[in-house]
């Protein structure tokens, strides 16, 4: 990545260099190549991840506080510009300025995470409207240009649009922190909630550790691996988790009890079948408590009986 940045800044250099000569061509190849450099950085950027569960807990706050209802109407007469995206601008507004309030008293962001994550959060948010005719850089430009005074007191994002294989897999991580903050805020007599909040939770991380095998080396897996040590950190702090579920597991753990699973269904079949019975597709009903934990987690993760999937969670209520 450095090397790369590095070479669009010597590429602005020589575009210095032709000033002298041509100032609107200088002007048009600046802006170009520093979009080429946004582009790059925001499509490869999953490090603001690792603060997701605050910058969620931050919007929860944000939607509380009132706001400039003037700001509202400055875009509302434009072609296309539906009730959806009123409503968007209102909630990305007072995110920055909920943001930026904890900068001004440094209770947060040393790095600036915030604006890769504020520009993702964009292109979710304009991704989530199906009919909507911007992109999130088409609706940042709109906004910023009919307020430019609130962007002058906050600070300006210089959004850009995700492409659609990066977006895919930051809105199934994003997925997942949302359900971390979820379980995180709940009540934990709550038992059953807990449950299927950490079943959901379970059930996505498995289908997307699977495509990260070891030796991957793709920003997404890394992001992954992090919330996977967050969820599993989170699991040992909070009542709810440390008592009835188990850690997420690693690549490894998933392969060998499925295949684990694999063997032991094709054993009960050839028992079976030896005995003269009809084959079946279950496993047994009544299992030793070790056996029976095992395969209720791998279970979960061939997509098989949902009972199984939970004896592997819950241990003893």
């Amino acid at each position: 990545m450095r090397i790369l940045i590095y070479r669009y800044i010597i590429i602005i250099g020589f575009y210095c260099y032709i000033y002298l000569y041509n100032e609107k061509t200088f002007q048009n190849s600046i802006r170009l190549e520093l979009k080429k450099i946004m582009y790059f950085v925001y499509n490869s950027n999953y490090n603001f991840f690792k603060d997701c569960y605050n910058y969620i807990e931050d919007e929860q706050y944000s939607l509380t506080y009132e706001f400039d209802s003037d700001y509202t109407y400055r875009s509302s007469k434009l072609e296309d510009w539906e009730q959806y995206h009123t409503d968007l601008c209102i909630k990305f507004k007072k995110l920055i300025n909920f943001i930026m309030l904890k900068i001004k008293t440094r209770e947060f962001y040393n790095d600036q995470t915030y604006i890769p994550y504020m520009n993702y959060w964009l292109n979710y948010h304009v991704g989530q409207h199906k009919n909507s005719k911007f992109t999130a850089e088409e609706f940042y430009d709109i906004i910023e240009k009919r307020d430019p005074a609130f962007f002058a007191y906050n600070f300006k994002i210089n959004a850009h649009n995700i492409n659609e294989s990066d977006l895919k897999d930051m809105n199934s991580l994003y997925e997942l922190y949302n359900v971390h903050y979820e379980i995180m805020t709940m009540d934990p007599s709550i038992t059953d909630g807990c449950i299927t909040k950490a079943n959901k939770c379970f059930s996505l991380y498995k289908n997307l550790i699977l495509t990260c095998p070891p030796g991957v080396d793709k920003n997404f897996c890394k992001a992954l691996l992090k919330f996977r040590d967050a969820y599993n950190t989170l699991k040992t702090e909070t009542e709810c988790l440390n008592k009835e579920l188990s850690e997420l597991p690693s690549y490894d753990q998933v392969i060998s009890l499925s295949q684990e699973l694999a063997t032991d269904s094709q054993q009960t079949q050839d028992q079976v079948q030896s005995e003269g019975s009809e084959p079946i597709s279950s496993v047994p009903t009544e299992l030793p408590p070790e056996k029976n934990k095992m395969i209720g987690f791998a279970g979960s993760i061939l997509g098989s009986s949902t009972v199984l999937f939970s004896i592997y969670l819950v241990k003893t209520f």
